[in-house]
């Protein structure tokens, strides 16, 4: 056995993490929503809602949200909702909408958005059939209660616009567009439960290497203008989870607790901004193998859900990642690589995971880390982190002569 897989505190091997999409949105549409979206770099994907009305009888008694993302950066929403219908049986068009991803370079003629999967819903335990549309964005296409779809066979993308708009190749006028996934949902008299699952792709930008909004204020387009019961719950899946949220999420107090390893605290960051820095209150999450949950009564959005990666949680701003972050995930840095930050780069996933170093300097440096939980169990090999980051530590160490040469 070599080295390099016996001891992370020594020689490893790294390489670059897929650099992931940049938005993602979700609106559940009779006038319910859920919408992810990033606000500047390379982007796939963005949400708006699809119907602005407002819901006069149908009430939303429950929602239990569900995020669970890891080291592919993959997010997987999971929605439980109970509705009551005090009324007879309607039926009300539900729905999703997308923006398309920047530089689009191909179109699925069924209409289904390239970086959402396995979008499904199922009401009263009946899985409900999903059409696909892609639809102009700069006109109303929701025409007498159905989606108007744009003609695919007619338009080419339109690369002079970077790929998000389509165009007509004998007229050269070009319009946005948007993808919609749509279904008829029909409420029973009573209590009616909708669970709505998909994945998409992570926001990515320059200064975190992932971040997440969820739109919860269309809650209060329903007749009780609020959710009587919500849950928000925020799992692990393959990798330790560092995050902040916003503290405006909620303008009441809330029962929060944590189940596995994990910790939390509130604190106040800054985020860059003309002419000064804002200062922005925050709940800073580290978990392990753990689930956070925020359980509250009566539930009126006093924000929308923003979650970011805490890769700026040293500097205490937002928009500057700390350096061995920065060089971790590849984003935005102007830190050089000295010899002492590359053996805290390379060190970061086993320190994650709780290894207790043996070597003064790193214990002392971790230790100091307020995220860090040791565990004295975890053996630290190569083999124990995930496939993703073996070749990030693999691509890392190849590279780490040139970049500390480089820095001399």
């Amino acid at each position: 056995m070599t080295l390099y897989n016996r001891c992370p505190e020594f020689s490893a091997r790294c390489r670059r993490a897929k650099a992931w999409p940049r938005r993602a949105a979700l609106v559940l549409l009779s006038w319910v929503c859920a919408t992810l979206w990033a606000n500047d770099g390379t982007y796939y994907t963005s949400g708006n809602q699809l119907l602005p009305l407002v819901e006069t009888d149908i009430r939303v008694q429950r929602e239990v949200l569900t995020l669970t993302w890891g080291e592919d950066l993959v997010a997987e929403v999971d929605v439980q909702y109970e509705f009551f219908n005090p009324g007879a049986r309607k039926t009300v068009l539900m729905g999703f909408e997308a923006d398309p991803p920047m530089y689009m370079d191909s179109l699925d003629r069924s209409g289904a958005h390239p970086y959402m999967k396995d979008f499904t819903v199922v009401m009263n335990g009946r899985s409900l059939p999903v059409s696909t549309s892609v639809v102009r964005s700069d006109t109303l296409f929701v025409v007498d209660g159905k989606v108007r779809a744009v003609d695919l066979t007619r338009y080419t993308i339109d690369e002079a616009n970077t790929g998000d708009y389509l165009m007509d190749p004998r007229t050269y006028d070009s319009f946005p567009i948007s993808f919609v996934y749509h279904f008829e949902a029909t409420f029973e008299p009573g209590v009616n439960v909708v669970h709505h699952r998909y994945r998409y792709f992570m926001d990515t930008a320059n200064y975190c290497h992932y971040h997440l909004d969820y739109k919860l204020s269309p809650a209060l387009r329903w007749a009780n203008r609020q959710i009587d019961d919500f849950t928000l719950r925020i799992r692990t899946r393959d990798v330790p989870l560092h995050f902040m949220m916003e503290d405006s999420l909620f303008r009441t107090p809330v029962a929060l607790g944590i189940e596995g390893t994990g910790k939390w605290r509130k604190r106040t960051v800054v985020k860059d901004g003309y002419p000064n820095n804002s200062p922005l209150a925050v709940w800073e999450f580290f978990l392990r193998d753990a689930t956070a949950e925020f359980k509250v009564k009566n539930y009126r959005p006093g924000a929308e859900l923003r979650i970011i990666a805490a890769d700026g949680t040293e500097t205490g701003n937002v928009d500057r990642p700390s350096d061995y972050y920065a060089h971790r995930y590849h984003v935005g840095y102007d830190v050089s690589l000295s010899r002492i930050l590359y053996r805290y780069v390379r060190n970061l996933p086993f320190a994650h995971r709780g290894y207790v170093f043996k070597d003064s300097r790193l214990n002392s440096f971790f230790r100091s880390r307020w995220w860090y939980i040791p565990d004295e169990s975890y053996q630290a090999t190569v083999e124990s982190l995930t496939p993703g980051e073996q070749e990030w530590l693999r691509w890392f160490d190849e590279n780490a002569e040139s970049m500390i040469g480089r820095s001399r």
